[in-house]
């Protein structure tokens, strides 16, 4: 629901009426005294009424290009909270119940009624790497609110644009790989180990610019270039900084689409940070392609909807050959009662690592590794409009145990309020 809503024209029309009724009473009250002196039958002089109502007239049209000519942008406010709690069995950080909450909202201002600023705005305290049970939407920040996101979106010729300091690689977007609904436990942990979307890993954000159209035969294309170095003395678009190259193409139809998206960073570190593979292999960075293959279908009535995604990261390194990470998803989401009933498993690979947790190097080679099966289930119940609660199950069972790979279980509920 909308909750703010600036808009100068009612105040404009109120103005207006509050304008002209003294006006006219100006006009007439001295009538009235005449009136009160001569007798009634001698008033009516039409000549007087004449210039009344012009006078009158005039009043409105110049109120009227005043209104027109007044500020009409309007700023919608939208928003969530959310309260997550949970545990993780086996977990490296702690397998006590831990309870964190989520805010944010979104700012949408329009100036011409085709165009928009966006401005994201998130907080929380489910901090990462001191909590482990965390969703989608949990958010670090420790109570500080952060923006997330700011651009602005106008549209040239048959294509919209987007130009902004805070862009993220999908924001305009159009290519949809799938519909899975991917809002639990694994959505949220490194990787996105629920979504074979190697696109999506946090982090390819910073100053840019996206181009994107959807035809009327149901294509759609889109491009973008993000600089995720643009706010330091690296710069955008030069040989130090770090830059970001997106293209997406896709079909939707009645009930189904499919969607291909190509990603080629400058510098792939800052996404294995985590596991300090450049650190382990003496590296200073690591150019990466990412390509992603998907489709969705929505059988009886869209009741249903079945996802299937295939990625793809190509880590290049010179002098160093590192395997391929692939990466298969699906996922169901159906109706089912007052909610929907939610499933996904994932397969996906990552670069191998010893017990110590450094990565493994086999002469000039770094092999691939499987991370093994992941798995979960939940349920979303809508109470209403404003309000979802979510519950459920999720699974990591890798091949190999080791220091970041152990064999976790995640349970835990989440509500979310929506405004």
């Amino acid at each position: 629901m909308i909750l703010t809503n600036f808009c100068v024209r009612p105040f404009v029309k109120i103005s207006q009426k509050l304008l002209i009724t003294p006006v006219a009473l100006g006009l007439l009250f001295p009538l009235f005294v005449k009136a009160s002196e001569d007798s009634l039958s001698g008033f009516v002089n039409k000549d007087q009424l004449a210039i009344t109502n012009s006078r009158i007239d005039t009043l409105e049209t110049r109120l009227n290009k005043l209104e027109a000519a007044s500020f009409s942008n309007i700023t919608t406010l939208t928003g969530e909270a959310s309260f997550q709690l949970g545990s993780v069995d086996e977990s490296v950080l702690t397998e006590a119940v831990t309870a964190t909450y989520s805010y944010d909202f979104d700012l949408n201002t329009s100036f011409t009624g085709d165009d928009n600023l966006y401005v994201g705005i998130e907080t929380g305290n489910g901090v990462f790497g001191l909590v482990d049970f965390v969703t989608d939407n949990s958010q670090g920040g420790n109570d500080t609110l952060n923006i997330t996101s700011m651009y602005y979106s106008f549209p040239l010729g048959n294509y919209d644009l987007a130009v902004g300091p805070l862009l993220e690689n999908d924001d305009l977007m159009p290519t949809t790989i799938s519909k899975y609904s991917d809002k639990f436990f694994m959505a949220a942990q490194i990787g996105g180990l629920t979504a074979a979307d190697f696109t999506s890993a946090p982090g390819i954000e910073g100053s840019g610019i996206a181009i994107g159209r959807t035809f009327d035969n149901g294509f759609n294309a889109s491009a973008s270039v993000i600089g995720m170095s643009a706010d330091t003395p690296d710069g955008f678009l030069t040989s130090d900084g770090t830059d970001t190259y997106t293209l997406s193409a896709g079909y939707d139809g009645d009930n189904f689409g499919l969607g291909f998206i190509y990603t080629g960073i400058d510098e792939a570190c800052s996404f294995f940070a985590g596991f300090q593979t450049c650190q382990t292999l003496g590296l200073n960075a690591i150019e990466a392609s990412f390509v992603t293959l998907g489709a969705y279908w929505t059988p009886n009535n869209s009741k249903t909807s079945l996802s299937a995604t295939y990625g793809i990261l190509s880590p290049e390194v010179t002098g160093v050959d590192i395997d391929d990470l692939n990466s298969f998803h699906f996922g169901i989401d159906h109706e089912f009662g007052p909610g929907v009933l939610s499933a996904a498993i994932k397969s996906q690979d990552f670069i191998l690592f010893d017990a110590n947790g450094a990565a493994v190097v086999v002469g000039n080679r770094v092999p691939a590794d499987s991370l093994g099966q992941y798995a979960e289930i939940y349920y979303t119940y809508f109470v209403n409009d404003s309000l979802e609660i979510r519950s459920g199950i999720s699974f990591a069972i890798p091949d190999d145990e080791g220091v970041f790979f152990l064999d976790r279980t995640a349970v835990g509920a989440e509500a979310t309020f929506k405004f």
